[in-house]
């Protein structure tokens, strides 16, 4: 078994670019997100004040 996957190995780079692509990725999404639920927060606060 480990011998059929032995061709199928990542170059380590690829590897390395691929992630570094994926943490700004999410690193972009979570600051959306946090931003989105921020905004959300505040709109429930003012709906409460009224």
């Amino acid at each position: 078994m480990n011998d059929s996957n032995q061709g199928l190995q990542a170059n380590p780079q690829y590897t390395i670019h691929y992630l570094s692509q994926e943490i700004t990725r999410v690193t972009q999404e979570n600051a959306m997100l946090k931003a989105y639920i921020q905004e959300q927060n505040e709109k429930s606060k003012s709906a409460e004040e009224e």
